[in-house]
């Protein structure tokens, strides 16, 4: 059930109706039941697996925080984690790993069984396994109430993609919103930001998309310029896809008077790797920081381990977003330019020398740093890591024969160079905050929003991309 369709609109509001006009005891179990008709939607038999995940972390949180021994203790963390990434691994990279040494021994990939990927298990398994994690690290205390922790880990509006939540964080407003009464401010909120992530989805991320695929699909026929457009159109489309998703997703839980976490903070305006990830899926990037960079020592054993655990972080990033060697060479890549900054960017003399620079420094700061991203897009983006260097250098050739791009083409770079500028004035004039602080300019704008959404959206668009994951 795709967040941009009827059948997920008619889900939401007959689920916020009954919502409020049920007793408090039983809005809980009315949004339980809601999550699982969403998921079953998708897969009925899948749906087993998110209720093993559920009874054994449950277990596991209550073995953990009521045990004195230790290896009682962590005999239960690790019965969580094998069995969370035992699952993961299994369903999500068992093709991978079978088509992988099926050609390094010459064989036949297709002879393997073909095992379904299930929506959402790279998002759920993370989000149960930091309740486990936290539990054992005594951050918080495991919850007694199995209804509010299977709630937890299948809440429906950031099920499939996110962002991951911590259970500290989300399983206290499950109480607080049970106890609420129906608030206009919440409804008005959360519909703006609904009304937004499907402006940006069905406006942008989907045409965006039209072009990349258009493009990428038979990336060996066409010019360098026609995949110079492309490449700018997914940057633009996984941008403008996966914050729709989280705007839809915290608009949908603002209903029922629930915050998620803000999961994009314009990443596209970071003048350096380290910013970029600090504001791009931010709730994956702090997982990863939590539970896989600190785990293995931070930077508390010294420069080389520093960057050693820095590598191995974005590796394992790489690989999650995907079972092919391109996600894990993509890894790799944003693990080195995590690596130069650390190494470059950090010292004094760096620092100088921008300061020096000013407001032109920064500039060129910026265009360096958004391009090394839209470089990665590349990786991100082909079917087969082959394609890679040819794109690229379709790409140079074009942009060093001195023959320039055709109108339209030229009118499209322009255009989203447009959009980063758009944003640019956006965070620094705050202009989303002003629009919602007036009501009559935010009916005018919201009002236009949703008209241009019904206008322009088209009935073949493309699912959200991270669904895939």
């Amino acid at each position: 059930m795709a967040f941009n369709s009827p059948e997920y609109i008619a889900l939401l509001l007959g689920t916020l109706v009954v919502f409020f006009a049920l007793p408090r005891t039983a809005r809980l179990v009315l949004l339980l039941a809601s999550s699982l008709l969403f998921y079953a939607v998708w897969s009925v038999p899948l749906l087993s697996l998110i209720v093993v995940s559920a009874l054994v972390d449950f277990t596991a949180g209550q073995v953990i925080d009521r045990a004195e021994n230790r290896w009682v203790r962590r005999g239960a963390l690790a019965m969580s984690l094998c069995t969370n990434l035992g699952l993961l691994g299994y369903f999500k990279y068992a093709n991978f790993f079978a088509e992988s040494i099926a050609a390094l021994g010459g064989g036949d990939p297709g002879s393997y069984v073909e095992v379904i990927l299930p929506p959402a298990i790279s998002f759920y398994t993370f989000q149960t396994l930091s309740y486990t994690i936290d539990v054992y690290r005594g951050k918080m205390q495991a919850t007694r109430s199995f209804l509010r922790f299977f709630l937890y880990v299948c809440f429906f509006p950031q099920l499939i993609a996110g962002p991951i939540e911590r259970a500290g964080d989300l399983l206290a407003q499950f109480g607080h919103a049970a106890s609420q009464r129906f608030r206009t401010e919440n409804f008005v909120t959360g519909s703006r930001m609904i009304a937004w992530g499907m402006f940006k989805k069905v406006v942008f991320a989907d045409y965006c998309g039209t072009i990349a695929d258009q493009a990428y699909t038979t990336a060996g026929v066409h010019d360098g310029w026609t995949l110079l457009v492309a490449t700018y159109a997914f940057t633009l489309q996984i941008y403008c896809d996966f914050s729709a998703y989280s705007e839809i997703a915290r608009g949908s839980a603002r209903l029922f008077g629930i915050d998620l976490m803000r999961n994009f903070d314009q990443p596209y305006l970071t003048t350096n790797i380290r910013d970029f990830w600090r504001r791009w899926h931010i709730s994956l990037s702090n997982w990863f920081r939590d539970y896989v960079y600190l785990a293995l020592g931070g930077n508390r054993r010294g420069r080389v381990f520093t960057l050693i655990n820095l590598a191995i972080t974005m590796l394992l990033s790489g690989l999650w977003h995907g079972a092919a060697w391109n996600f894990v060479v993509w890894g790799l890549f944003h693990g080195g330019l995590l690596l130069s900054h650390s190494l470059i960017c950090s010292t004094r003399s760096f620092r100088a020398v921008m300061d020096g620079l000013g407001r032109g420094g920064a500039f060129a700061a910026w265009l360096l740093n958004f391009h090394l991203v839209v470089i990665g897009w590349v990786l991100f983006r082909v079917k087969a890591i082959g394609d890679f260097p040819n794109i690229l250098e379709s790409i140079g050739a074009a942009l060093t024969s001195g023959s320039g791009p055709t109108g339209a083409q030229l009118l499209f770079i322009m255009g989203v160079f447009a959009f980063v500028g758009l944003t640019y004035l956006e965070r620094r004039l705050d202009l989303i905050r002003t629009i919602d602080s007036d009501r009559g300019l935010a009916v005018m704008f919201y009002g236009t929003v949703i008209v241009a959404t019904l206008l322009l959206a088209r009935g073949d668009g493309p699912q959200f991309i991270y669904f895939q994951f």
